[in-house]
């Protein structure tokens, strides 16, 4: 048995050239790539086998990073279902003598077999009892999200796309190699993280006319994992707008060598436009001109006044050193 606290791993990037957009901030994709990453790293090393990312709680992104500056990752386990762990994972950035926390969120990983297919957990946890309210708060999310994925089953065969009826629009098709995957012949959870965010930054770019960052990724259920030589589709689309945030509807499917098609999420990116000296500016305004868009539209604003509110209270707790 082992506590939460000894399954903490910890990972530690540098902010490269590479990693930034063209006024030096750190990519969205890069730092989402990082988190799936560590919470693969923390639950493989617990379950001793392959892992899949589940299911991915809203977050957002509280501070940016720039060139040069350090992230530390920390991710942990903290309540064992029988083939799922409730993790929780954070990213703090060092820039001169201060460490900010930027992002932080929980997530559900899925233990697997070669196949893909759920493993039984043998590993225990065992909580020390400072560690008790953190097991409990991890035990009601385990319970709460049970429902939220029950039908996970079927909803994987559900691959209409739901951007297809918007003017603001766009997709990519791209071919699964070796070097896409983690462990075993499936994609990484980061690789894929990374590329919604590419094909969705793009689009939300484009729209604004300006460089946008990432803002925040709502609630994502992960139905069915991606595996080396299938074509992965990424649909996004622009679902709602405010004064200078957008916010983008994600479809992704993947498609086997037979053909066969299954639906791996459809998710909620934000992104927010910002100057070049990193403040946001206003985008321009949009005018839906269907029942369709009018109906995402209006879903949209009442998500944006969910997530401002969580927000609020997040920035008030935010860490600083």
């Amino acid at each position: 048995m082992v506590s939460i606290r000894d399954t903490e791993v910890t990972l530690l990037e540098v902010v490269q050239p590479f990693d930034a957009n063209s006024v030096g901030r750190l990519f969205g994709g890069r730092i989402l790539e990082w988190i799936a990453n560590i919470g693969t790293v923390a639950t493989v090393k617990f379950s001793h086998g392959p892992t899949v990312l589940a299911y991915m709680d809203r977050h957002f992104f509280l501070a940016p990073a720039f060139i040069g500056d350090s992230i530390t990752l920390k991710a942990r386990v903290e309540y064992v279902g029988r083939s799922s762990m409730e993790t929780y994972i954070e990213a703090v950035r060092h820039h001169g003598g201060d460490q900010v926390v930027m992002t932080m969120t929980t997530a559900a990983y899925v233990a697997v077999d070669d196949y893909g297919q759920p493993r039984l957990i043998r590993s225990e946890l065992k909580p020390n009892p400072d560690e008790l309210r953190i097991y409990n708060n991890a035990r009601n999310r385990y319970e709460a999200r049970k429902s939220k994925i029950a039908n996970r089953r079927e909803e994987r065969y559900n691959v209409k796309d739901p951007t297809e009826n918007l003017r603001w629009r766009v997709e990519s098709n791209r071919w699964v190699t070796p070097q896409d995957a983690f462990m075993s012949n499936m994609v990484s959870a980061g690789r894929l993280l990374a590329w919604i965010d590419n094909i969705a930054a793009s689009l939300a770019s484009e729209y604004a006319k300006s460089v946008v960052v990432t803002g925040s990724i709502d609630d994502t259920v992960f139905y069915s994992p991606i595996r080396i030589g299938e074509i992965v589709k990424i649909a996004a689309g622009i679902s709602y707008v405010g004064k200078t945030s957008l916010e983008t509807l994600i479809h992704v499917t993947t498609e086997d060598a037979y053909g066969n098609v299954k639906r791996v999420c459809t998710a909620y990116y934000t992104y927010i436009a910002i100057d070049d000296k990193g403040k946001p500016q206003p985008v321009p305004q949009y005018q839906p001109i269907n029942d369709y868009e009018r109906g995402l539209f209006e879903e949209g604003a009442r998500r944006k006044a969910v997530r401002d509110e969580e927000i609020r209270r997040l920035r008030g707790s935010m860490i600083v050193k």
